[in-house]
């Protein structure tokens, strides 16, 4: 289902879009859809880069959540040099444990 939504601009910002409409060889309401899909896409991305930030969600939920790849949210990620909470070092321990588990699992699947 579609829906019409409007909006007031300035005839500068409509001359502006006319020129990339033109670059572009889009109409003007694609273009305004394209920019404004990107632009949900990209809030989707800050809003749940913070709650990786802040070590609430994966790296892989983050993505999940965001409604793009892994990679793509790996990219935003590094773009935004967003930083995880680190690990203490129980942690750090245990994710070595559980990182050597799926090494050896993986490798006895490679054997067979």
């Amino acid at each position: 289902m579609t829906d019409v939504v409007s909006t007031r601009l300035e005839e500068k910002e409509i001359e502006e879009l006319n020129k990339i409409c033109e670059k572009e060889r889009i109409d003007r309401s694609a273009l305004i859809r394209k920019f404004l899909l990107t632009q949900i896409t990209e809030y989707r991305m800050k809003d749940v880069g913070e709650k990786y930030r802040k070590g609430l969600v994966s790296l892989a939920e983050a993505a999940n959540l965001a409604k793009v790849s892994i990679y793509e949210m790996m990219d935003y990620i590094e773009r935004e040099k967003i930083q995880p909470v680190a690990l203490s070092e129980e942690e750090m321990e245990e994710e070595l444990k559980n990182a050597t588990k799926l090494r050896k699992f993986f490798e006895k699947r490679k054997i067979q």
